[in-house]
């Protein structure tokens, strides 16, 4: 799966797309708090092991700067011993890449070579599951993690709980500091620089889960990302499409449809419409005006630009409405 990274993005308009979750827990072990980009935990201790957590995340671009080459002249960070990237990724990764294309190309690497194996009992090392080509969580993290460091990044391992519904296992997920941006989360078994209001951090792995009362459930927020493949990305910068049909006349309906990678983007012009939350490339559009199919082009859309299209309305259909 190769999707031309460069400029992958997602440009929200107007007020900031968040979600939060709020919990009670009460247990002789509990959350953390922590604050890392897109990412909120607070932790309000109350008397008798009991405590206030309240999770809020982001979908706003990551707003990363910078390329490979910045990151690996910073020093290189701790790799595990004797861990090397395999020869097809290092391959792919230029130093004049950007930072956040070049780290999201190892996310890429691991979401198409190493499977998820819950009740996998062998070592979860990042040697060894690369080895087995498969893990538990925290073998896919401590895995993503070592590949990011041996590309140049820093990056680290979170352990806590993963709360889902009414169900809460440990888990453990990944950070990457990027140029610009900071700490950045990211869970290999999810997506690609996406964690959820149910992703709750422990200063280690929980042996013991805390009783858990959901307060305020997330409102699935995560939704309006983009995905690819079924594939969650959270982007670092923006591309919108304007698109617009000329002598358009009143009581006629026009609709367009942008289509790419099993995304689907459906919106009413009158005469105008803006699409956004797109991911910058190929995109099909089609427009229909009352039910009729009037054009279809595929348009490449530039990362951080407002693209445009105009469609006139054709002739005949003009003196349709004007006889």
């Amino acid at each position: 799966m190769k999707i031309g990274l460069v400029g992958l993005a997602l440009l929200l308009a107007g007020a900031v797309d968040a979600d939060e979750a709020v919990y009670l827990m009460r247990g002789p072990t509990l959350p953390v708090a922590h604050s890392v980009n897109g990412y909120v935990v607070e932790v309000r201790q109350r008397p008798g092991n009991i405590a206030d957590v309240r999770v809020t995340t982001s979908i706003e671009p990551i707003g990363s700067e910078g390329t490979l080459d910045d990151v690996r002249v910073s020093g290189q960070p701790a790799v595990p011993a004797g861990f090397d990237l395999p020869p097809i990724l290092r391959s792919g990764l230029r130093s004049e890449m950007p930072a956040w294309e070049a780290a999201t190309e190892v996310l890429e690497w691991v979401s198409d070579h190493l499977d998820l194996v819950a009740d996998d009992r062998h070592p979860q090392d990042a040697a060894s599951v690369l080895t087995r080509g498969g893990g538990r969580c925290s073998g896919l993290a401590n895995a993503t993690a070592a590949l990011l460091m041996a590309a140049g990044f820093e990056a680290r391992t979170v352990s806590g709980l993963l709360i889902e519904g009414r169900r809460a296992i440990p888990h453990r997920w990944v950070e990457c500091r990027l140029p610009g941006a900071g700490w950045v989360p990211t869970d290999p078994t999810l997506g690609w620089w996406t964690v959820t209001p149910g992703h709750v951090p422990f200063h280690d792995a929980v042996d013991r889960i805390p009783s858990i009362e959901i307060v305020t459930p997330p409102a699935g927020d995560l939704r309006h990302l983009p995905r690819w493949n079924g594939a969650l990305v959270r982007p670092n910068d923006g591309a919108e499409l304007v698109c617009r049909v000329r002598d358009l006349r009143v009581g006629q309906r026009a609709v367009a449809t942008l289509e790419r990678g099993g995304n689907r983007h459906r919106l009413e012009l009158g005469p105008e419409g803006r699409f956004a939350n797109l991911l910058p490339g190929r995109w099909l559009l089609v427009v229909e005006i009352d039910g009729r199919v009037v054009e279809t082009r595929r348009l490449t859309l530039e990362a951080g630009a407002v693209n445009s299209y105009v469609v006139s309305v054709p002739s005949e259909m003009r003196e349709e409405v004007g006889s």
